[in-house]
């Protein structure tokens, strides 16, 4: 108890006056100033500056009184920073030890200043356990450090030396981590600024990659590795190289396996997460459902990483036409309950996702209420690069309205098909599977929607449209794939020729 009597002392003497914790859940029978105004803001009532300075105090934002509980508030919030939750599956490995670390770092400055040597000396001990066996060379850097200066304060030659050995190898380390962090940055930077950046950037970006691999190699640094392994991953995307990243996935697993990395450190849900995608991509969909299934295990089910994750499963059956395996994707990721509290654009996607699952298979299964201005809507969080899927929207809406016999509003839908198409995918050297849909289209149109005229009349451009198929990298992929919404439509115009025959 003598160390937490002396924590107690430190606590009850040290603190800011006026110090008290705000209760988050806003439900206080006494509440003071402080919580009130927290209480306003979490309920809504408090928007503005203006509304919280009339609702507290009658008056304008210009009122000291107003001025000063702000203030006191904010700093009370920033403080409670100190106790998030980095417990919570959403934060990597890495982002809860390196945090932790600067915790036990940040209590032993404090204990240090303060004159309490050996209480501050336990917060680094425990600190450099946490880095040496996670390799976070910062922490250990800096823990050592401050332990040296306390072996000085103590008059230890012979630990204080030990220490300055320690410190010395690790500012060698630590200066090479940093070194090879300012290229990793700068490249991804490169990488996010802009699409032209992006693809112009794969000189810098092997280079980078030859200079990491080589330091990587020799001093064997999870740091190094984990920049190395996200730089390649750059590379073969941009190189649209899917089987050699399935591949590399798999490497790179084998070396995590062989403890030449620290494993905790590497993301396996990431890793399983570009495995299955490279396969999508690759269209290998049954191999793709084996490391889809694989990677479920590193990933909660809380996070944005499992709907992610979701998602490609669902584009592998979807483009693999195994429908009864996609309805079932879908209905757990709906059953999943933390889908009502998941981002804007998460649940955005997964409508998308819906809508183009029933179409999929008309006839079968139908939607009983299809909301198609939800799903245009939606469809901003989806198409993220690229303009070229979006024409097919208009088109659901043509085979929704043959399905409900509102044939004249379903003509309309395929003007806007065409509409759409010259204002943004007439392009030339861009959207070349778009184009040859598009043409498909009008030879249907102009053949009078008769289907076995059109079959013959269309194959040079399914042909082209086939060879055409590829995926380009950071874009979404096709819902379903052009040549399956090919038959689909198909499918529906006999039922339009059989309606108006």
């Amino acid at each position: 108890m003598k160390e937490i009597n002396k924590l107690v002392d430190l606590v009850t003497y040290g603190l800011k006056s006026n110090y008290d914790v705000i209760n988050l859940t806003g439900d206080v029978d006494n509440p003071g100033k402080e919580q009130l105004l927290y209480n306003g803001v979490l309920n809504g009532q408090y928007p503005t500056d203006e509304s919280a300075a009339e609702g507290m105090y009658q008056s304008d934002i210009y009122d000291q009184r107003f001025r000063m509980l702000k203030s006191r508030l904010r700093h009370k919030l920033y403080d409670l920073l100190y106790h998030i939750n980095f417990e919570d599956p959403g934060f990597t490995h890495t982002t809860k030890v390196e945090l932790e670390c600067k915790e036990y770092l940040h209590k032993a400055h404090i204990l240090f200043k303060l004159g309490e040597h050996a209480m501050s000396d336990k917060q680094l001990n425990k600190c450099i356990t946490l880095a040496e066996e996670n390799q976070i060379t910062q922490a250990l850097l800096e823990a050592h450090e401050l332990k040296s200066d306390i072996l000085s304060h103590e008059c230890k030659p012979t630990d204080f030396e030990i220490t300055l050995k320690v410190i010395d190898g690790l500012r060698i380390l630590n200066q090479q981590e940093k070194e090879n962090q300012d290229l990793f940055l700068r490249i991804r930077m490169l990488m996010s600024k802009s699409i032209h950046s992006r693809n112009t950037c794969q000189d810098h970006l092997k280079k980078a990659i030859v200079k990491t691999e080589k330091l990587w190699n020799s001093i064997n640094s999870i740091n190094v590795f984990l920049n190395y392994y996200q730089l390649k991953t750059w590379l073969f995307l941009l190189d649209q190289d899917y089987n050699g990243l399935y591949k590399f996935t798999v490497e790179a697993a084998k070396v995590v396996s062989k403890a030449k990395v620290e494993s905790e450190r590497f993301d396996h849900g990431y890793n399983g997460y570009l495995a299955s995608r490279a396969l999508l991509a690759s269209e290998k969909y049954k191999e793709g459902y084996a490391e889809a299934k694989a990677a479920y295990k590193f990933m909660d089910k809380s996070t944005e990483r499992w709907f992610d994750h979701s998602e490609t499963y669902f584009l592998l059956a979807m483009h693999n036409q195994d429908y009864k395996l996609a309805k079932k994707i879908l209905e757990d990721v709906i059953k999943n309950p933390n889908y009502s509290r998941a981002p804007e654009i998460t649940v955005g996607r997964w409508k998308i996702f819906r809508i183009y699952l029933n179409f999929a298979t008309p006839g079968k299964d139908m939607l009983k209420r299809v909301r198609f201005s939800d799903v245009f809507e939606a469809a901003e969080h989806y198409y993220v690069e690229s303009s070229g899927y979006y024409f097919t929207l208009p088109l659901l809406e043509f085979i929704h309205h043959v399905n409900k016999d509102r044939l004249d509003l379903a003509m309309n839908k395929l003007d806007e098909v065409e509409h759409y198409f010259f204002k943004h995918l007439n392009e030339p050297g861009k959207n070349p599977r778009e184009k040859q849909f598009y043409k498909m289209l009008k030879t249907l149109k102009a053949l009078d929607f008769d289907v076995e005229k059109t079959k013959p009349k269309t194959e040079k451009y399914l042909s082209k449209m086939i060879e055409k198929r590829s995926y380009a990298p950071f874009s979404d992929f096709e819902i379903i794939p052009y040549e399956h919404l090919w038959e689909v439509v198909l499918v529906t115009v006999k039922k339009l020729k059989l309606a108006t025959s």
